[in-house]
């Protein structure tokens, strides 16, 4: 189950290192199986926010994650 009130931020710089979009797929993985509380998924989101690069993040893994969390 996905919590209600997931903040999924748009990325404003700066760049970090860059993300494997397994590590986006495998949070997804995670949430859906209810692993996290909403607190530490938000707190795994902005970890990802803040490695990923601001391209990859706003136009491939938001709507990965906005597709991956919505509910079944």
């Amino acid at each position: 189950m996905v919590p209600g009130t997931v903040k999924i931020p748009k990325h404003g710089g700066p760049d970090g290192q860059g993300l494997a979009p397994e590590v986006i797929e495998e949070l997804i993985s995670i949430v859906k199986r209810g692993l996290f509380t909403e607190e530490q998924i938000n707190q795994a989101i902005e970890l990802c926010l803040s490695a990923s690069k601001q391209q990859e993040w706003n136009e491939v893994y938001i709507p990965m994650l906005v597709n991956g969390l919505k509910e079944d």
